[in-house]
């Protein structure tokens, strides 16, 4: 009885199953949207569908041939360029300050990394900066200043390490703490 029971459900299931409408190529049919509106006085670049629903074939009530959306353009190869060395001059590493193009402040040190990153924790200790944790693998120093947590980075640039303050991986520390970290370093650097 038991064995009955059970061939008699999955038989219902089974038959249930071919109740179901196959929707996958509804899209098909789908008919065109308004165009996305911007607000005025909002710039942006023109906006155009990449993928647009291709016209359905008039008197044709089912298509029978699989409908192939657009592959995007191919990518171009792209160079990777060599980076010199930096020189290994003795003697102090020329340290620059300035702005990078959204006008937030950092450092510029040219030298070996080595030398940097040392110059870097002994300026960063001679401003009275509180050092947390150091990595110099990932070019980073956990700092606190003014009992708040901050990140100072180093990363290589073409000609020189550029040095940054930022409030995490992903955001900028404020500019007003940039402008007040950054010259004491330059103004204490080794």
């Amino acid at each position: 009885m038991r064995h009955l029971l059970v061939v008699a459900v999955a038989a219902g299931l089974v038959s249930g199953c071919s109740f179901l409408r196959d929707r996958s190529l509804d899209y098909v049919h789908a008919e065109p949207g308004a165009p996305l509106a911007v607000p005025e006085g909002v710039n942006t670049r023109p906006i155009k569908p990449l993928y647009p629903i291709p016209p359905q074939r008039p008197n044709d009530a089912r298509i029978t041939e699989p409908v192939q959306p657009p592959f995007p353009p191919s990518m171009e190869q792209v160079a990777v360029a060599e980076l010199p060395a930096l020189p290994n001059a003795p003697g102090r590493s020329p340290v620059k300050l300035g702005t990078d193009g959204n006008g937030v402040p950092e450092l510029r040190v040219v030298g070996p990394r080595e030398r940097v990153w040392d110059e870097l924790g002994r300026a960063l200790a001679n401003a009275g900066v509180i050092i947390k944790d150091r990595n110099q693998s990932l070019g980073i120093v956990d700092v606190s200043i003014d009992n708040e947590a901050y990140q100072v980075r180093m990363v290589r640039a073409t000609e020189a390490f550029v040095i940054n303050v930022q409030k995490d991986e992903d955001t900028v520390a404020p500019v007003r703490v940039s402008r007040s970290l950054l010259p004491a370093l330059q103004a204490r650097w080794p």
